[in-house]
């Protein structure tokens, strides 16, 4: 296992934009008249396809950045077709219409495994994967599909077709249901005969940020359906917010803290969600409490509501917030809620694989030692590992987080 620890996701971005004219889109559309009836697919469109040799480019220009990433250079060999799939998933007792971007070599008839990449907090529905496809790091991503794997990035709800509700952002339930029903209207798709490729069912999973704590959630309970119809072969998490009480805990022992829109993100999704009831002015000052709800409409992005918001901690959150959030009877649904969609550590059967940036002043590393520590406990020590990404912070571990997810999902199918 190889990790990186040399060069910064900053430097990384400014060559990936860089390399997006070496992959030249084909923006054609499919015709969906198959008139099978499907349980979970709905339709599909392809957005573009990236030929094999744009790829091998785009990946040897990361290498400059990255050596590392030669040994994935060695097995990109298809082109790749990126699709919107529009598909069933129940959310607050109903059922409906979600979508993720599902990439797909080009073949005929050969049969590969799938990841499932979850992605980390965004705000804004022009952000989404299905719309914002072209951004450099998601095809970086879509991309990485030529090497032999079906990809999978879910929108999440609330973004793409579902966005006219509310983002449930860190909400286990509608979240490995949204990452579930994405896998399975993908096997519907490919074994309809839509396109001519085929399916191992193994899955991988792997996400960053708040894709990390999806990630870990959505294996937990996939290995714990008894009625699944794949099988989870391993995991990749990064950075992920895994119990929420420490975060938050974390988020107000500072004088500032450098993401409010984190703070306000849950308090707006729990909310929304009914999870708590009491008003949002329990939680944080004004002028910022009753404007909240309309920073989450889509329209801005991550930064541009940490511009609406305050970093120092006192001027945003409330005095009985900050002293009461652990003890208080006003914030026992709060306490709930967290606990509720907090995910912790089990004797898992199939391997794990966790990163955090040492300097991580985002989502604490604690999060990450706590949690590996819980799969220790549970005896798991030879199925799960834990790798700090020295001096990275929330930012800079992103990119050799996936980097060596890949390079490890490779030497597990090369087994």
């Amino acid at each position: 296992m190889i990790l990186l620890h040399k060069k910064t996701s900053t430097y990384s971005l400014v060559i990936l934009m860089a390399l997006s004219i070496f992959i030249i889109p084909s923006c054609t559309k499919d015709n969906n008249d198959d008139p099978i009836v499907y349980s979970t697919y709905v339709s599909h469109e392809l957005l573009v396809t990236y030929s094999s040799d744009g790829i091998k480019t785009l990946f040897q220009q990361v290498q400059l950045l990255h050596p590392e990433v030669e040994v994935l250079i060695q097995q990109l060999q298809y082109d790749v077709g990126v699709y919107n799939v529009t598909y069933n998933t129940p959310f607050n007792g109903e059922e409906i219409e979600a979508s993720g971007l599902v990439c797909i070599p080009v073949t005929d008839n050969e049969a590969f495994p799938m990841i499932s990449f979850q992605n980390g907090t965004n705000t804004a529905h022009a952000e989404a994967p299905t719309v914002d496809y072209a951004n450099t790091l998601f095809k970086y991503l879509e991309s990485s599909a030529s090497m032999g794997y079906i990809m999978l990035i879910p929108d999440y709800i609330g973004f793409g077709k579902s966005e006219q509700f509310v983002h449930p952002y860190l909400h286990t339930e509608s979240t490995v249901s949204t990452v579930e029903n994405l896998i399975i209207a993908t096997k519907e798709m490919l074994n309809s005969g839509i396109v001519n490729t085929k399916w191992n069912n193994d899955v991988y999973l792997m996400g960053y940020s708040q894709g990390g704590w999806a990630t870990l959630a959505s294996h937990r309970y996939l290995t714990n359906k008894t009625d699944l119809s794949f099988s989870v072969a391993a995991s990749s998490c990064g950075a992920g917010p895994y119990n929420l009480s420490t975060v938050q805990n974390f988020m107000f022992e500072g004088d500032t803290y450098p993401q409010p829109v984190y703070m306000a993100y849950t308090g707006v999704s729990y909310s929304s969600l009914g999870l708590i009831t009491n008003p949002l002015t329990d939680y944080f000052k004004e002028p910022y409490a009753t404007p909240l709800p309309s920073y989450f409409d889509g329209t801005l992005s991550n930064g541009e509501i940490n511009q609406l918001l305050n970093d120092t901690v006192s001027v945003l959150v409330t005095d009985s917030f900050l002293t009461g959030i652990n003890t208080d009877p006003l914030y026992q649904n709060f306490r709930s809620a967290m606990s509720m969609n907090s995910v912790s550590g089990w004797n898992s059967e199939q391997p794990i694989h966790l990163y955090h940036g040492t300097a991580d002043n985002y989502v604490p590393p604690t999060t990450t030692e706590d949690v590996f520590q819980e799969f220790v406990d549970a005896g798991a020590s030879e199925k799960v590992s834990y790798f700090p990404l020295q001096n990275m912070n929330h930012t800079t571990a992103a990119i050799p987080m996936v980097v060596n997810s890949l390079i490890w999902f490779n030497e597990l199918e090369n087994k």
